[in-house]
């Protein structure tokens, strides 16, 4: 644990009734074909959560006071109602709607050679073997 059984940050409330304004700012500021782009993508859900009430900062302290200390790497693991709670990166892409999977491999783009290319230094600066600065 993080915090003492009984020695958690008390008197903190949640509230639902804050609406994510600066998204709905955005989205309004953008063109049309822009935000389609958007709904496309996979921050997609962000025009979810400008439409819909929001997730409350609030609750996301509360949760983090609760957190227990995990050595696994790509989970959290929190207590709620007294029960251990795992948050692992698949309920974070459950919850968000964000691709959370590995990375696709990229393929191997074959480049050109240009080991037949003769330097260019001589036809810049000719022949010296030193270049002054004030030249």
């Amino acid at each position: 644990r993080i915090f003492a059984i009984g020695e958690e940050p008390s008197r903190v409330r949640v509230t639902a009734y804050r609406k994510p304004c600066a998204l709905r700012h955005i989205f309004n500021a953008l063109d049309p074909d822009e935000v389609e782009r958007i709904r496309g993508s996979q921050f997609g859900r962000l025009l979810e959560i400008a439409d819909k009430p929001s997730f409350s900062g609030r609750f996301g302290r509360y949760i983090i006071s609760r957190q227990l200390k995990v050595s696994k790497k790509h989970e959290a693991w929190f207590v709620f109602a007294e029960k251990p709670i795992r948050f692992s990166l698949r309920e974070f892409a459950i919850v968000t709607g964000l691709n959370c999977g590995r990375f696709a491999k990229r393929s191997k783009k074959r480049c050109k050679s240009h080991i037949t290319e003769k330097p260019y230094w001589g036809e810049l600066f000719g022949t010296l073997k030193e270049v002054p600065v004030s030249s």
